[in-house]
């Protein structure tokens, strides 16, 4: 789990409101435990304030039982607690919920496998993207790209996944070039497009460099100019 994810959710444990006392120190004693790899306590711990509905005790059992720690692994488990953290707003829990389905998880029948639904995807993807989560914001826009789940939307695509690009996703990087290469976005969203498989491509994305030797055919060399000097010029953003 990425550390900002863990320090963020250690103080939503700290200070959930509408916990008892007792229950806060539980959360949060819970967390500790996992943040130290004792798994068994946090279980013992996380369970009850979970049970009371704290979104950050839910979606940390949740995340037990995804990676299979403490409990045998099922992903039918972790949805349905990260659906419960997810629906009071929690965003890591909107996140996870959103990635596991879009992906989907899981083969062995022991696993509770979790079926790749883009619909659902992009329903728990779209609060976590509107909070600031770059790879929600890529993952939403790649749906809107290609049609999954939600209706296919060129300029809704590029409104999710440019903000991830910028924020440094390759992925999204790579899929805005490809966006905005497309013809009807003339010289200048070339220039753009040029820029963005230019840093996905030195990145070694798949595709990027073959993506970006068909859209040179189209510019003239002040222009693939212009778009080295742009990615050149590029920093990620915070």
């Amino acid at each position: 789990m990425d550390r900002f994810v863990r320090v963020f959710i250690m103080l939503l444990l700290a200070f959930a409101p509408g916990l008892a006392p007792g229950a806060r120190a539980d959360a949060e004693a819970g967390w500790q435990a996992y943040l130290a790899g004792n798994y068994r306590a946090a279980l013992a711990a996380l369970k009850p304030p979970a049970e009371a509905g704290d979104p950050a005790a839910q979606y940390a059992l949740g995340a037990l039982h995804s990676d299979g720690l403490a409990v045998p692994r099922s992903y039918r488990e972790a949805a349905r607690w990260y659906e419960q953290a997810a629906a009071q707003g929690h965003p890591a829990a909107q996140f996870s919920l959103g990635f596991l389905y879009y992906y989907g998880a899981g083969v062995d029948p022991a696993e509770d496998p979790v079926a790749r639904d883009p619909a659902r995807a992009a329903r728990w993807l779209t609060p976590a993207a509107e909070g600031g989560e770059a790879m929600a914001q890529y993952l939403l826009g790649h749906l809107y790209h290609m049609g999954e789940g939600v209706p296919e939307d060129e300029d809704r695509a590029l409104r999710w996944i440019l903000p991830a690009a910028e924020r440094g996703i390759l992925a999204a990087q790579a899929e805005a070039g490809v966006l905005l290469g497309a013809r009807h976005h003339g010289f200048q969203g070339w220039i753009e497009a040029a820029k963005w498989l230019i840093l996905a491509s030195r990145a070694g994305v798949p595709g990027a460099g073959e993506n970006l030797a068909k859209l040179k055919q189209r510019l003239n060399w002040k222009e693939i100019e212009e778009a080295e000097a742009l990615a050149e010029a590029w920093r990620p953003a915070r």
